[in-house]
């Protein structure tokens, strides 16, 4: 069992997953790093425009990936981005949804380094 005590990650479901094979844990963390970011503004970049087909879609792309690092608060809080804009409702709401989780994903990226220096 993991024991990260981090306030957003937490590394269980990716350790099963990988069987604790430390190397692909490494990988997966660091293609994260490496690809979310994009991913997010992107995204930021469709609510913006009010492209919201992409934004759904782009949304949609990105919660899988918060699962495996045991970021699942956020995923739900992307799921409800992604519902948001996929009704086209209370679109005041769904920009705001997304400006909360944004600099909460710098707490993630953060811990998710951190976890990195520890394995």
């Amino acid at each position: 069992m993991s024991k990260t005590r981090f306030e957003l990650a937490n590394m269980d479901y990716l350790e099963d997953l990988s069987g604790g094979n430390t190397q692909l844990i490494r990988e997966i963390i660091e293609l994260f790093i490496k690809q979310t970011p994009h991913d997010i503004e992107l995204l930021s970049s469709y609510i913006q425009q009010q492209e919201w087909e992409k934004a759904y879609k782009q949304a949609h792309h990105i919660k899988p990936t918060l699962a495996y690092v045991g970021a699942n608060q956020m995923r739900e809080e992307l799921q409800e981005i992604e519902r948001l804009a996929r009704e086209r409702q209370d679109l005041h709401l769904l920009s705001h949804k997304f400006a909360e989780l944004a600099p909460r994903l710098d707490i993630l990226y953060k811990e998710l380094k951190a976890y990195l220096e520890t394995i």
